[in-house]
């Protein structure tokens, strides 16, 4: 609902938008959401956007939260609403030395998230949450705070999926979400899952993990090539299925699809727009895409799953919220 009305939009994963030159190991370049914001036109409603804790971390372990802070009043001033990720299930963005190194894994959803901080901050990631959700908890520019990006329960990277990696998702939803809810009662709640049969959300066990008190939100990601990806077991049009019985909303946070995978920029834009229609034929709320680069950074490549201006896809985008 926006304004007492039901809502269904579309939106584009802006995830550097905070990235911070001060933060340790700092390797991107932030992208100004104000200056990004004018080659979106019409149909971005939503932009999805890192809130890791290395973001936030300059030199020497100190808070800094400008660029959060920019980009919360830049999607204001651009009347665009904000889903926050506090996490990473990978060590992308989150100061590790390896994929390895900063993969969450088993122990890590058991204690980890409690116990550990990562490399040069200050906190742990619970800790972590509760500050960040703390600073901005009254801030009506966000819509929804994501506890991780494609959160999974495995032994390691790329390694087996404990039997009760279901039971350990739960338990650390439950834990995080009831710290989340304490503090800020206003904003929507979602975990950020992958959602198409990953350790711990396979099958049945993403019915449970979504039927959590503290969730409001479920959570898809979509770079099949299919209009509608997965499965019997596993597959979105499962998901959307099972949420409705869930009474939950469902949105698809991240659609990505490589343009020269389809024959150029423009069947990128026909198939994204396909996968959308269909998905808002199933009840689904909302979609993203992935992921937007401005002209600086090269802007759309048929290589890359890039989107930036003038990108037919932007057209598209246009004509399917509401």
């Amino acid at each position: 609902m926006l304004d007492g009305e039901p809502v269904r939009f579309t939106g584009v994963n802006v995830w550097n938008a905070t990235d911070n030159p001060a933060a340790p190991e700092y390797r991107g370049n932030p992208l100004d959401l104000s200056t990004a914001s004018a080659g979106f036109g019409p149909g971005i409603h939503v932009v999805r956007v890192w809130f890791f804790q290395r973001l936030a971390t300059s030199h020497g372990g100190a808070r800094d939260w400008s660029t959060f802070d920019n980009t919360l009043r830049a999607a204001r001033e651009h009347n665009l609403k904000v889903i926050a990720v506090l996490g990473n299930q990978w060590a992308d963005c989150e100061g590790y030395g390896s994929a390895e190194a900063g993969y969450r894994s088993d122990q890590w959803y058991r204690a980890g998230y409690r116990d550990e901080s990562p490399p040069d901050q200050p906190s742990t990631y619970l800790g972590w949450v509760r500050e960040v959700v703390s600073r901005y908890r009254l801030d009506p520019t966000i819509m929804m705070w994501q506890l991780m990006n494609e959160p999974e329960d495995a032994t390691s990277f790329r390694g087996r999926c404990p039997s009760d990696a279901g039971t350990m998702l739960r338990s650390f939803v439950s834990e995080v979400g009831r710290e989340v809810r304490a503090i800020d009662g206003r904003h929507l709640l979602g975990v950020g899952t992958i959602g198409s049969g990953q350790c711990g959300t396979a099958d049945l066990d993403y019915v449970r993990l979504n039927a959590s008190r503290y969730l409001d939100v479920a959570d898809y990601h979509d770079y099949s090539l299919d209009v509608v990806p997965g499965d019997q077991w596993n597959g979105l049009a499962v998901r959307a299925h099972e949420m409705a019985q869930l009474g939950k909303p469902l949105i698809v946070s991240e659609i990505g699809v490589i343009p020269e995978q389809v024959g150029g920029l423009e069947q990128r834009a026909s198939l994204v727009n396909d996968k959308i229609v269909a998905d808002f034929e199933l009840g689904i709320r909302a979609a993203l895409v992935w992921t937007w680069q401005p002209v600086a950074g090269g802007a759309a490549n048929a290589a890359s799953y890039d989107v930036g201006p003038g990108d037919p896809l932007l057209a598209r985008l246009a004509g399917l919220s509401r």
